[in-house]
Parts: C-alpha cells; sequence; structure tokens
C-alpha cells in the first residue's frame, strides 16, 4: 500500500473516532456537574502522585487504574485489562478486547478476531491460561483464514467476551511460569465471588445486535449471580453468556497468482499482444531465476458469498472458601459451545489451474495487457471452464475445565500452594459437504483488474441464472463429503513452596505435570470425489436454487447453486453405499477411524492421527526487594528445568497403502529468567528482563502423516516432520515507566529476541504425484496424469535471527482540562517489531533474508474516552501494518511472498446511566467497514478481498 494511500487511511479513521464521540456527546455534558463526581476530581487534585490504589474512581476509569496497579506492582512486564462488571468488555470477544494491549495484533476469520500475535510472534508462540492452567481451543474457519486449527495457536472467537473480567499479557518470562511462550503468556482469569465487596451481586446484559451487511437482527445475553456470607469467608458464583449471530462475507479472491507456462501452459493459438505463444508459456525455473520475467494470472478468479450462522453459550462457576486466615480454597469449572453453521458459495473460472490436456492447455487467450509488474490484468478468452462452487459446513467447539487452587500458610514464614485442572476442547464437524456444477469450454470469459486491483470487473459471457448452461458431469463435478475432528486435553499438577527467608527475600521452589493430547480424524470417500455420476439437464434444473450473490459482472446479481438437501434426498450422496445414478454406478462411501484397516482409506489416513505429550517440570525462583542507595530495588531470579515427552502418530503412505507410524522422542531444557524493578522515585519505574525460553513445534506438524488435497484445480500436500525441535530464544527487556499522574502513564520499552532455532519453517517443492505412495486412481479418475506436479509442503528445522522492537504506552486522565472536558481521557500505544530470517529458498535451493511470518512491523491503538456520572463514551481505533504467512520457499506458484496487508478498525461505544444500576448501551464495530485484504509476491497481487459490514449492539447493562 503506497504511504498517501495509508495517511488517507489513518486520516479516515481518526475523523470517525473523533466523530463518533463528538456526535454522541449531548450538550448537557456541557453543564454536568454531579456532586460525587466534582468531589472525586477533587480528590484526584489533592493526592497528586499517589499510588493508583489509593484513588477511589469507578466505572472506566477504575478499571484502568486497577490495571495499572497491577502492571506496577509487577515484578516482570505485565498488560492488563480489567472489566469490573460482566459485559463490560466492549467488543465480540477476547481476542478484540487483547488488541488495545501494546504489542498486540489480532488475526480475523468471519470479521471477528480469531488469534492474536504479540510482539511480532503469531500464536504459535503465545501460550494462553485459562484460570491459572494452560489449555487450547480450537474451532474451524475458511480455508484462506487457516481452515481447521491443528496446532497450538488459541481460538479466541470460541469464547464470549462477558465470561471474564481480567486479562493479563505477561511480556516477560519467570521461572514460576510455565515454559512454552515466545511471544508471552497471555491470562484468562473469570470471577470469583470474594472479588466482589457486596455480599450479593445480580449482574447482566441483554443487547440486539445488527450488522449492516448481513442485515438480520441476533441477540446477546449476559448475567452473573454472587453470593458471599457475611464474613467475606465463604461465596459461590455462577455466570452465564448466551449469544447469536449471522454473519455475512463477501468479495474476490483468486487462490493465488501463477505463471502462464504452469499447469500445461496456455493454447498455442493464444494470441496476446507483445507475446509469442513460446514467451507466454515459458517454463518457470525450479530455481526461481526466470520468475521475473514470466506473465502471472489469476489461478482461480472468482467470486464469493459466505454466511455463518453462529451460536454460543458460555457458562462458569467458582466456589470459593477462607475457612481461615490461612487456608483458600477455590473450585471453578468454565464450560463453552460454540455451534456454527456454514455457507460458502462461488462462481469461477476454473480452467487456469486446472493441468492436463482439458485444463488450461485448452483455453485460448483472445487478447489482453499484462502491466509493468509482468500480471496479465486484463484478458478475453475462449474455451474456459466455468463452475459454481457450494459448500456447507456444521460444526461447533465444545470447552470445558475444572480446576482446584489451594492456599495454604503452613507457618508465618512458609506457604504452600496446589493447583489440580483438567480441560478438553472438542471440534466436531460431521458436515463438511461441497457440491459443484461445471460449465466446460465457455467462451467470450473475461476480467479486467486494470482499474480495481482488487475487486476485477468479470464478464462471464454467458447467463448464470439459468440452470440449462450448467451441468453435472461425472469424472468433472465434485460432491465432497469430509468430516473432521480435533480433541485437545490437559491435565495439569502443580505445588510449589514459598519461604519468607528474611525480610525482603522469599525463596520458592515447586514441580509441575503436565498431560497433553492431541487427536484428529478425518473422513472422506473412498473413491475421486469426481466420481458422482452424470445428471441430465432436467436433473440440473430440478436440483438447483436461485441465490442473490456477488459476481463481479454487472450485468448479473446472482446466480443458481446446487440444492445441497435435494442432492440428499433424491441422490443419495449421505447413504455411505454403492448407488445408482441415471445407470452408474457411484460410491458414496466413506471412512470411518478404521482408515488403515478393513476399508483403508489413504488419503483419510493422512491426516488423522494423535500426538501425547508429556511436561515434566521443576523450578526455584527467589523474590527480592530491597533499598540499595535510597533506590527500592525489587524483582524475582531463577532457573527451570523441563523434560518433554512426545509420542507422535500417524500414517505412511507407501504403494497406496497407509501404515502406522508411531514416534517417540524427548528432550530438555534449562530455562534461567530473572526480572529487576528499580522505583527510581515513586513514580519512575526502570525493569529489565532476561529469559531463555522455549516454544514446542506445532501439533500438526509433528505428525508423521500429512493431508493431501488432490483436485483438478488443486494439488496440494502438506507434509508432517515428527523430529521438529522446539523453537528456543534468548530475551532480553527494558522498560521505563512514569506514572506522572493518577490513571495515567508513559512507558517505553525495548526488547530483543534472539531466536536460536525457527521450528515453524515451511518449505514448498513440487514433486510428481507417483512418488507419493498414494493410490493412483486418485489421479487417474479425476482425468489427471499420474505424475502431475504436487506441491509438497513441510515444516523444517530452520535458521534463527534477532527480533528487535519498541513499545511506547501512553495512558492519561485529562482531568486538567476545563469544565466537562476534564472528564475526558486518552489511551495510545505503539510498537515497531523488525525481524530477518533465514528461510530456504525458491524450490528449497539456497537461502533467502525475509521477515519474520505473522509479524507486523508496526501496530497501534487509540482510544479516547469521556466519563461522568451520566454518560460513558469510547472511540478505538486499532491499526495493523501487513506481514507474511509464508516466504521464499515457504510461498507457493513461485512466488516471492504470502501474507496479509495492513488494517484499520474503529470501534466506538456509549453508556448511558439511567439510574446507579441499569445502563443503557449502544456500541459499534468496523464502523469504516474495514476490508481482509491478502495478497501473494512481492508485488501485492491480490488473493482475497472481502468485506463484512459494520455491527452494532443496542441493549441494557444492569447490576444490583
Amino acid at each position: 500500500m503506497s504511504s498517501a494511500a495509508l495517511r488517507r487511511r489513518l486520516a479516515r479513521s481518526a475523523s470517525a473516532t473523533v466523530l463518533a464521540i463528538a456526535c454522541i456527546s449531548p450538550a448537557i455534558a456541557q453543564e454536568q456537574a454531579a456532586p460525587e463526581q466534582a468531589a472525586q476530581d477533587e480528590a484526584e487534585a489533592d493526592i497528586g502522585g499517589a499510588t493508583p490504589q489509593d484513588i477511589i474512581v469507578t466505572g472506566f476509569r477504575n478499571a484502568i487504574q486497577t490495571a495499572q496497579a497491577e502492571k506496577r506492582e509487577a515484578t516482570g512486564a505485565v498488560d492488563v485489562i480489567k472489566a469490573e462488571d460482566i459485559a463490560k468488555f466492549p467488543d465480540n470477544n477476547l481476542a478484540e478486547s487483547l488488541q488495545r494491549i501494546p504489542g498486540v495484533a489480532i488475526s480475523r476469520e468471519g470479521g471477528e478476531g480469531r488469534s492474536i500475535s504479540v510482539r511480532g510472534l503469531g500464536p504459535e508462540y503465545t501460550r494462553v491460561r485459562i484460570n491459572g492452567m494452560e489449555a487450547v481451543a480450537t474451532t474451524g474457519g475458511s480455508d484462506a483464514g487457516g481452515g481447521v486449527n491443528r496446532g497450538r495457536g488459541f481460538d479466541f472467537n470460541v469464547f464470549a467476551s462477558e465470561l471474564f473480567n481480567s486479562l493479563t499479557v505477561r511480556k516477560t518470562a519467570s521461572a514460576s511460569v510455565e515454559e512454552g511462550s515466545l511471544g508471552a503468556t497471555v491470562d484468562l482469569q473469570a470471577a470469583r465471588p470474594l472479588d466482589y465487596k457486596d455480599n450479593f451481586v445480580v449482574a447482566g446484559s441483554a443487547r440486539a445486535g445488527y450488522n449492516d451487511l448481513s442485515k438480520k437482527w441476533d441477540p446477546r445475553l449476559a448475567g452473573l449471580v454472587s453470593w458471599q456470607n457475611e464474613e467475606g469467608t465463604f461465596g459461590v458464583l455462577a455466570s452465564g453468556a448466551y449469544s447469536t449471530r449471522s454473519i455475512k462475507e463477501e468479495g474476490h479472491s483468486t487462490v493465488r497468482w501463477s505463471p502462464a507456462g504452469a499447469n500445461g501452459g496456455f493454447n498455442a493459438a493464444s494470441t496476446l499482444p507483445g507475446y509469442t505463444a513460446a514467451q507466454l508459456n515459458t517454463l518457470p525455473a525450479a530455481d526461481g531465476s526466470n520468475w521475473d520475467s514470466l506473465v502471472y494470472h489469476p489461478r482461480i478468479p472468482r467470486y464469493e458469498t459466505w454466511t455463518n450462522d453462529i451460536t454460543r453459550l458460555g457458562l462458569t462457576g467458582a466456589v470459593q472458601w477462607q475457612p481461615s486466615d490461612r487456608t483458600e480454597i477455590v473450585v471453578e469449572g468454565l464450560y463453552s459451545k460454540s455451534k456454527t453453521k456454514r455457507q460458502e458459495n462461488y462462481i469461477e473460472a476454473l480452467s487456469f489451474s486446472r493441468t492436463g490436456a482439458s485444463g488450461k492447455a485448452q483455453s485460448i487467450i483472445r487478447t489482453g495487457e499484462v502491466n509493468d509488474q509482468n500480471e496479465l490484468v486484463y484478458g478475453v478468452f475462449d474455451d474456459v471452464d466455468m463452475r459454481i462452487e457450494s459448500r456447507h459446513d456444521e460444526f461447533s467447539t465444545t470447552f470445558y475445565q475444572v480446576n482446584t487452587v489451594l492456599k495454604q500458610e503452613v507457618t508465618d514464614t512458609f506457604h504452600l500452594n496446589g493447583y489440580l485442572g483438567y480441560s478438553k476442547s472438542k471440534f466436531d464437524s460431521p458436515v463438511q459437504t461441497t457440491v459443484v456444477l461445471d460449465r466446460l469450454n465457455s467462451d467470450g470469459f473475461s476480467w479486467d483488474y486494470r482499474e480495481h486491483d482488487r475487486s476485477p470487473v468479470i464478464n462471464w459471457g454467458f447467463d448464470p441464472n439459468n440452470p440449462a448452461n450448467w451441468s453435472f458431469i461425472n469424472g468433472t463435478s465434485d460432491v465432497r463429503i469430509r468430516q473432521n475432528e480435533v480433541t485437545n486435553d490437559y491435565l495439569s499438577a502443580k505445588l510449589a513452596g514459598e519461604w519468607e527467608l528474611t525480610d525482603g527475600f522469599k525463596l520458592s521452589v515447586g514441580g509441575e505435570y503436565r498431560r497433553f493430547r492431541y487427536d484428529t480424524f478425518e473422513s472422506r470417500r473412498f473413491v475421486a470425489e469426481t466420481s458422482s455420476g452424470t445428471l441430465t439437464p432436467a436433473q440440473v434444473a430440478a436440483l438447483t436454487s436461485p441465490f442473490k450473490g456477488v459476481t463481479g459482472d454487472p450485468a448479473y446479481g446472482g446466480y443458481v447453486i446446487p440444492n445441497l438437501q435435494g442432492f440428499v434426498d433424491e441422490l443419495g450422496i449421505y447413504c455411505n453405499c454403492v448407488t445408482t445414478i441415471n445407470g452408474r454406478s457411484v460410491d458414496f462411501r466413506v471412512n470411518d477411524r478404521d482408515v488403515a484397516g478393513t476399508n483403508p482409506n489413504p488419503t483419510a489416513a493422512s491426516n488423522t492421527g494423535n500426538i501425547k505429550e508429556i511436561d515434566k517440570a521443576i523450578w526455584f525462583q527467589i523474590d527480592f526487594e530491597q533499598e540499595i542507595g535510597g533506590i527500592m530495588v525489587r524483582g524475582d531470579a531463577g532457573m527451570r528445568y523441563v523434560k518433554t515427552g512426545q509420542t507422535s502418530f500417524g500414517y505412511g503412505l507407501a504403494s497406496g497403502v497407509a501404515t502406522p507410524i508411531t514416534v517417540k522422542r524427548s528432550y530438555e531444557n534449562w530455562l534461567p529468567s530473572m526480572n529487576l524493578v528499580a522505583e527510581i522515585t515513586p513514580e519512575f519505574l526502570l525493569r529489565f528482563g532476561a529469559a531463555q525460553v522455549i516454544t514446542r513445534p506445532g501439533l500438526g506438524a509433528l505428525s508423521p502423516g500429512g493431508n493431501l488435497t488432490l483436485q483438478a484445480a488443486n494439488q496440494v500436500f502438506n507434509q508432517g516432520n515428527p523430529y521438529l525441535n522446539p523453537t528456543e530464544a534468548f530475551n532480553l527487556d527494558f522498560a521505563a515507566e512514569w506514572y506522572f499522574a493518577p490513571g495515567s502513564l508513559l512507558g517505553v520499552s525495548l526488547f530483543q529476541k534472539d531466536i536460536g532455532s525457527l521450528s515453524g519453517t515451511q518449505i514448498s517443492t513440487l514433486v510428481p504425484f507417483n512418488q507419493l505412495g498414494f493410490p493412483l486412481n486418485l489421479a487417474t479418475d479425476q482425468g489427471l496424469p499420474v505424475d502431475v506436479p504436487v506441491t509438497v509442503r513441510r515444516t523444517i528445522n530452520g535458521d534463527g535471527g534477532k527480533l528487535r522492537g519498541m513499545e511506547i504506552n501512553y495512558q492519561q486522565q485529562l482531568s486538567f482540562l476545563p469544565g466537562f472536558l476534564s472528564n475526558m481521557g486518552v489511551l495510545a500505544n505503539y510498537t515497531y517489531v523488525k525481524a530477518d530470517l533465514k528461510y530456504p529458498g525458491p524450490g528449497g535451493v539456497g537461502t533467502v533474508t525475509g521477515p519474520l511470518t505473522n509479524l507486523s512491523k508496526h501496530t497501534a491503538n487509540g482510544t479516547l474516552y469521556y466519563e461522568d456520572s451520566l454518560l460513558s463514551l469510547r472511540g478505538s481505533v486499532s491499526y495493523r501494518s501487513g506481514y507474511v504467512e509464508a516466504f521464499g520457499g515457504g510461498a507457493r506458484d513461485q512466488n516471492t511472498e504470502e501474507g496479509v496487508n495492513s488494517a484499520i478498525n474503529v470501534d466506538a461505544s456509549i453508556g448511558i446511566n439511567v439510574t446507579d444500576a441499569i445502563t443503557l448501551t449502544i456500541e459499534g464495530n468496523n464502523l469504516t467497514n474495514e476490508r481482509k485484504d491478502q495478497y501473494i509476491d512481492e508485488d501485492d497481487r491480490v488473493v482475497l478481498n472481502h468485506t463484512f459490514g459494520r455491527q452494532f449492539y443496542f441493549g441494557v447493562r444492569f447490576k444490583y
């Protein structure tokens, strides 16, 4: 993106934020002078630089000051977000709340935050704990959004933000905190009954959500009940959240760009001004030496419309007991259920990615235009294969966790802390069905990217609304029937003792046992998915329905799509049997878990397996606080030893037979760490942190098997590697923090991560299909040659490098301003990160240097708020610069990189306090209707450009 375009977007977003607050500030705010607010302001002026915990305020200001107090008192680098009551997080989910923290950036799926990156390190390098216990929550998504999560990354869109009242991001390591993170440890904490001052609390919210793209209203409800006895020693709490959401997503995609000479090249009769047929169809060199001179085109130019209907239910419960001043026992649990029905509809031109005589080699370029980046931005074509692709998914994620916490003061100087917990996340997708319609060798097709490089004008050359223009042909048209399951479970036990050695010195020693199990299963048809029978034109007409969706063609606002229920009822595609369609025998059988036994299915076997990991750790840590030369110095220093045992199970393939493979291995790590805080003055702090850290390899990458996609237009095999080593790094952190006024902070942090090895490095190579060990009929049944080149993607132990960055954090309550303006405040932060690492070069040949994957060089957040006894107003802007998802030899289709372009999101909220107990609320997310924009190659060729619409919530919140 050009700097001028970026400045325009920043200005537009800043204007939207200011306007969002300005237009909702009524004139009465200027006259508002509530006695309690005036008293509060006077008290704040009197105490000046007093510590935050001495200030008595309420609402959003109180949440900010409480969070600052925790940050200030911590020995490590910590950032906190507090929500004093249920439903106070104004975001769709926790990822969107976390993006307000310096250094945190999010990735979105369906318009919602799904995963986070911290200080440039992606979700695989960030560990999440719920109520003190490590957990993994997995869900599904579009192929472009990462599909099913088979890694260690945490999917935050599983949980409603209302279930938690505290989010903590720990950016430096301590020996007492479990290992496993290079980026940060994120703690999600649900409320406990003794957190509240009142003996009995009832709180809740009811909101109605509206999206201006889907044009649908959705409910969102939350409630909490908490009770404690008069002594405040025993309490019980329960909370719940329920919501539905209808999301619509639409736009253009290309499924990457590839050279004109790939996939057999264009028909020799093609005419492109300035190029001979031989020049146009030049084969790409395996080592990338001629890629800059090749002509590139979209592989599958298409427009799509997706819908997601999501239902979420979350429940928490806690019992907290303090039978004496020396004992505390907590038993708490969490349950979450997320259910999604997802529909994806595409209209696309398929020939340009098809291999073989009936694919791209048939298509003729009649005329076209190539730009300065060697991109075929305009073209008119004959003999093009068209397709309607309709995919229906139904999936759910069920998560539950139970844990017990014991704190016991054995003596005045010796304390014991115990923890026992279990969590389980199960992703279940019993339905993932795709049915297509085809139109072969169509003439008059064209695309034009010249004026709109992210959303081209397309002329399909026929009426896509007429069923007579479509066909369903055996050997060409797909019926894909798939099922997926991913299950993760954790068992965690921890015991630690603390000794107060002398005044200002504490020694802690602990041991931990963690068992983690990961299981993944996939079901597919036994035969090629194009072995689906041939339908008559009358049957096609009867089994299709009109659909209103984007097409890119000004002449048409929709097309027909297959009626899935009709295919189920009339053709029996779910019968799990061999049936007959128009006299042809068709096999719709799918495998069960016995993928290598009586009814083997090598394709499904390649994506079925499990991992068992056992971590045993011991650690010691010294916490200290001493005055040295008139300066209070505090901190912690310690050592953690951990032994990791891994057992990986999957299926290898040889001569079309799936063979079970088990790989066992173990490794050990010694992880020293230290954090120092020097209180130069009570308001000015200096911090230093140093630690050796690790992140274990991604789970899906550890499988001895892999994942095969073999279609006429897409041939990819993702191969596992059970011998991946953990990513290791040595981290250094420096920070200065100035708490210059109540609720105010100016902080600067510098950090470096010296990454010695990188287990997440991907490499892509082209391998003939007949060398992979799969049954050859999987290719021939689809009209593909047995030696069709397949993109084999595998993860290797890559080289490391240095990651360096800085954070600036500014927070201030603007109480010095005159009149009602003194009720305003600002939160702003900026993070800069740079990391250049070595990657395998094109085709795995040589090495190239490039940025760390998922690393955004620039992230920034700003919030302007106003709060008095009547009104609470907030406007927020979040910016994330572009980042790469694959680089060098890991990029596909003879391109240099794959990534996501920058994004700016603007949100705002209004709260009106009708009484002390009731607040009316209005919230808006994505107010500028920011698009998701994925690209390929350093020339920024569009891969996906989608819009999600603006989301609004109107509701009421109460607390008694």
